[in-house]
């Protein structure tokens, strides 16, 4: 190891536990009914933590994982699993029709020969029904942040799809209105992103 590895193992930080996190989480775990499941601390780098646990998501019909961060309230994080699974038909609507954006954009982009390596579960075309969408994407993460205003509910949804193996698919919802869609970038839903060209949600109804 030498005397420059011995140094730098001893000179960086171990991981610590948040004890507030723990006795959120047991707290959490004493309720009868738990939204979220399998409740976890989990270590995020050499000195942060964050919260991971488990839900249903009906987008999708199956179960994900639920990432808390910013010392989130667990209580919040609930209250974003229950909009997620109550989403409007217009919102699940919306979501396909920015996929099939976001798909289409993305597959002329690429163009030549690059698209025989792309395999859609479903061909995408403009004429493709925006609901056959749901099956060339998956959700697999619901992450939460700390709200700026409490009252509200924002989240974001992270996945794979089809046409963009590499970066694939993150959807951005505040107060049951779509406010991205596009290749996961960790958008955060309390920030306006009507501009972004990137934004596959920006002009779906113009």
């Amino acid at each position: 190891m030498g005397l420059f590895g011995i140094f730098k193992k001893k000179s960086e930080p171990e991981p610590v536990i948040d004890a507030k996190k723990l006795e959120m989480v047991a707290e959490y775990q004493a309720k009868e009914q738990q939204v979220i499941r399998d409740l976890q601390v989990k270590v995020l780098g050499k000195v942060n933590t964050y919260i991971e646990g488990r839900a249903y998501c009906r987008l999708c019909d199956t179960e994900i994982d639920v990432e808390l961060y910013d010392d989130v309230p667990i209580e919040y994080a609930e209250k974003c699993v229950e909009a997620m699974n109550a989403m409007p038909e217009e919102l699940v609507d919306d979501i396909c029709r920015a996929a099939k954006r976001y798909c289409l954009e993305f597959l002329d982009a690429v163009g030549g020969a690059e698209l025989n390596d792309i395999e859609l579960t479903v061909p995408v075309d403009e004429n493709t029904p925006v609901r056959e969408m749901l099956k060339c994407f998956e959700v697999g993460t619901l992450i939460v942040s700390a709200p700026q205003d409490p009252a509200r509910t924002g989240y974001q949804l992270s996945g794979n799809c089809d046409w963009e193996e590499e970066h694939g698919i993150e959807i951005v919802i505040l107060d049951d209105r779509l406010v991205y869609l596009g290749e996961f970038s960790g958008v955060s839903p309390w920030e306006d992103h009507t501009d972004e060209s990137w934004n596959a949600a920006a002009h779906i109804h113009g």
